[in-house]
């Protein structure tokens, strides 16, 4: 018999305050979650776990120091975005509206500048376009949408595309954007909203909106105003092409910022709650459909979940399994559990979301304690990420 338990912790002495519900036999999850707060400095969060279609995880918290989380908060999910939005591009080719091999100078013609006629949107979705970053532009362009298609025209590839994987953080979510405004008519954030969010209520959104309830990331190193400044500003001046990423952000490039709230860079930009962020895997690992609605047919996500590209990822120099727009389970980067099968996407900071269809799972963590990479802690994922879903597995044995 399938037994829940309501958790709802009032007692302000206490720390940390959960609320939730958590099917008994996700337990070694719960722990595992109450455990990030007493020992790895877990400020609020939130997790969800659908298995066999049913939602059977739902916990959300904060320390004693925190405001109250409430179940529908919404946080930056950072890269989390490049799902929402490889999705999205998965949808218009499911509806015959793009062939992802075709070139993006079919859709978009002033890309085939510079030698880039030859690139996929393909090529864009498993990160090997070849063109990671660029060296046109200046700080602060990637607040302005058509400034970035600009320097997007203008731009030279780094690389071959097709022969390397090399993570394409910011310029994947201008490129693939661009191609579905010029094929859809509606910016990216718009489409994911009427086409994706609204009609299966996905609690998820690829630009801030202010009508739903937020909350702000904790300071973190990763996000200094000074740290951003230097990369900004002064490092692309190295000419060497990893100084290049930041070159369009400023000072400003922080989720909590003015600038960042009313701006649309769709590799990064998206919002999401726990909760919205599972039930949109767990559209997924049952193939497209989830309670009679379907997301995408189940060739489709076959198409964006079948391996792409695998090898040394050039920025972080680990080994990466890409399929078209999300990460497959990469244990020397991403552990995502046992199954290789696994597919998803994280995001900086620690926010991450996948399915496992084998398992017939979907699990989504958020946070607002972005976590970076540091003495204690070198991976990229972060230690509490990984507790949870160790805890996960833990509870299906």
């Amino acid at each position: 018999m399938n037994n829940f338990t309501s958790v709802n912790n009032h007692d302000d002495s206490q720390t940390p305050q959960i609320k939730g519900t958590v099917l008994n036999r996700f337990k070694p999850l719960k722990d595992a979650f109450v455990h990030n707060f007493t020992r790895h400095h877990e400020t609020g969060a939130a997790i969800c776990v659908y298995h066999n279609e049913q939602l059977v995880v739902n916990l959300y918290g904060n320390n004693k120091h925190a405001s109250p989380w409430q179940a529908n908060h919404r946080v930056s999910v950072m890269s989390c975005s490049k799902a929402m939005l490889a999705i999205c591009i998965h949808k218009l080719a499911a509806n015959r509206q793009i062939e992802l091999d075709a070139p993006i100078c079919r859709y978009w013609p002033e890309f085939a500048k510079h030698n880039k006629a030859h690139i996929t949107i393909a090529s864009v979705l498993n990160h090997s376009a070849g063109l990671p970053c660029h060296s046109t532009g200046k700080p602060h362009d990637i607040f302005d949408w058509q400034t970035s298609i600009s320097n997007l025209e203008s731009a030279k590839p780094i690389f071959l595309a097709g022969q390397k994987l090399v993570y394409h953080a910011l310029t994947y979510g201008h490129i693939l954007g661009e191609v579905l405004r010029r094929v859809d008519g509606r910016m990216p954030s718009t489409y994911f909203e009427q086409e994706i969010a609204q009609p299966l209520e996905i609690d998820c959104a690829l630009k801030r909106q202010e009508n739903y309830p937020h909350r702000d990331i904790k300071p973190s190193s990763a996000f200094s105003r000074f740290g951003l400044k230097i990369m900004s500003r002064y490092l692309p001046y190295i000419p060497y092409w990893k100084y290049q990423y930041f070159r369009p952000c400023s000072e400003h490039y922080h989720p909590n910022s003015s600038a960042w709230h009313t701006s649309e860079i769709p590799a990064v930009s998206g919002y999401a709650s726990a909760l919205g962020l599972a039930k949109m895997y767990a559209f997924l690992a049952n193939g497209g459909t989830l309670t009679g609605k379907t997301l995408l047919p189940p060739s489709q996500v076959k198409t964006m979940t079948q391996l792409s590209f695998a090898g040394q990822e050039l920025a972080t120099q680990k080994q990466w399994r890409m399929g078209k727009g999300m990460m497959l389970n990469s244990p020397n980067f991403c552990p995502m559990g046992p199954n290789l099968e696994t597919f998803g996407h994280m995001g900086m900071g620690g926010s991450i979301g996948f399915a496992d269809p084998k398992s017939q799972l979907a699990f989504a963590y958020v946070t607002e304690s972005f976590h970076t990479p540091n003495k204690y802690d070198k991976s990229f994922c972060g230690k509490r990420q990984q507790n949870l879903i160790k805890g996960l597995y833990k509870s299906l044995l």
